[in-house]
């Protein structure tokens, strides 16, 4: 036998790498993250009716009693689709322009951030199938109604740091709500099929729309302090 051979014979053989084991509480945690990933999947192809705990269960790869003694019910599983979608969607690792850029690049900059975070991905429409067809479920109305009121002050929020110029006060917050209601809009109407020239189109009337908006509400600079003559 060569050398070589004889040294690689000779030479222990090399154990497996070792497994590492998860804790019963990260293996709980990845169960239901698949389920709800799993849930958004079924609420874009199926509709909330069509996501069925059944299904969701069947589609995950598990049971009936798994899904139930991770949620409970369909409800607790779409409260937690829901917030899971809401939290995907904060204002927060978004590139929002700065707020020394000209007034019509900012307005351009911040329609297209907030439409590509929030409302453009397929998940938002995941999210308003639980909307539209929990009606009759008003412990998941009531959820769903608190996590986008949390989600809306801190998009506010952002909006009045990206414009300072706007005076507060409820003309600058209702300046904010009329464009997420019409960045919704565009985005809901994608449910009867995408339109992506309409919806281009109509992104860029509503930046410059607001920019023209800014432009008349802003505050006038304050004045300088009068410098006092020497006597």
């Amino acid at each position: 036998m060569p050398r070589h051979a004889r040294a690689a014979a000779d030479a222990p053989a090399s154990s497996p790498p070792r497994r590492v084991r998860r804790s019963h509480a990260e293996r709980s945690e990845a169960t239901r993250a698949r389920l709800i990933a799993t849930t958004i999947d079924l609420l874009q192809d199926r509709s909330y009716r069509g996501a069925t705990v059944f299904e969701v269960a069947k589609a995950a790869g598990l049971t009936h009693g798994a899904l139930q003694h991770h949620f409970g019910s369909k409800a607790a599983l779409m409260m937690a689709v829901t917030a899971e979608i809401l939290r995907s969607s904060d204002a927060a690792g978004v590139a929002w322009p700065a707020p020394g850029l000209p007034l019509p690049q900012r307005a351009a900059r911040y329609v297209q951030a907030l439409w590509r975070r929030v409302y453009e991905p397929p998940r938002f429409l995941a999210a308003w199938s639980v909307y539209f067809g929990s009606a009759e479920e008003p412990e998941v109305r009531e959820a769903v109604g608190v996590q986008r009121g949390e989600l809306s002050r801190a998009l506010r929020k952002r909006f009045r740091e990206v414009f300072p110029e706007l005076a507060p006060g409820p003309d600058a917050a209702a300046l904010a709500d009329l464009v997420f209601s019409a960045l919704r809009g565009i985005a809901i109407v994608r449910l009867f099929g995408p339109a992506p020239r309409e919806s281009a189109a109509q992104l860029r009337a509503l930046a410059a729309l607001l920019a023209r908006r800014v432009a008349a509400d802003a505050r006038p600079p304050a004045p300088s302090p009068r410098k006092r003559s020497p006597r």
